[in-house]
């Protein structure tokens, strides 16, 4: 998977995991400032999260 982010960002080491959010199994493609790049398994719908809902802090 190719990374865009900036390496420094805090929450690079979760790009390319599996994370349940909204009852789903979605995999996060990218983080940029307080949002993560979310793609659903189920059809490839991607979408923003906002990291402390996928981390819950």
């Amino acid at each position: 998977m190719h990374r865009i982010t900036n390496p420094k960002h805090p929450n690079v080491d979760q790009v390319g995991t599996d994370v349940q959010h909204k009852g789903e199994l979605y995999r996060i493609t990218d983080v940029g400032g307080n949002y993560f790049t979310v793609v659903r398994h189920r059809d490839g719908w991607g979408e923003y999260a906002r990291v402390t809902e996928i981390n819950g802090r």
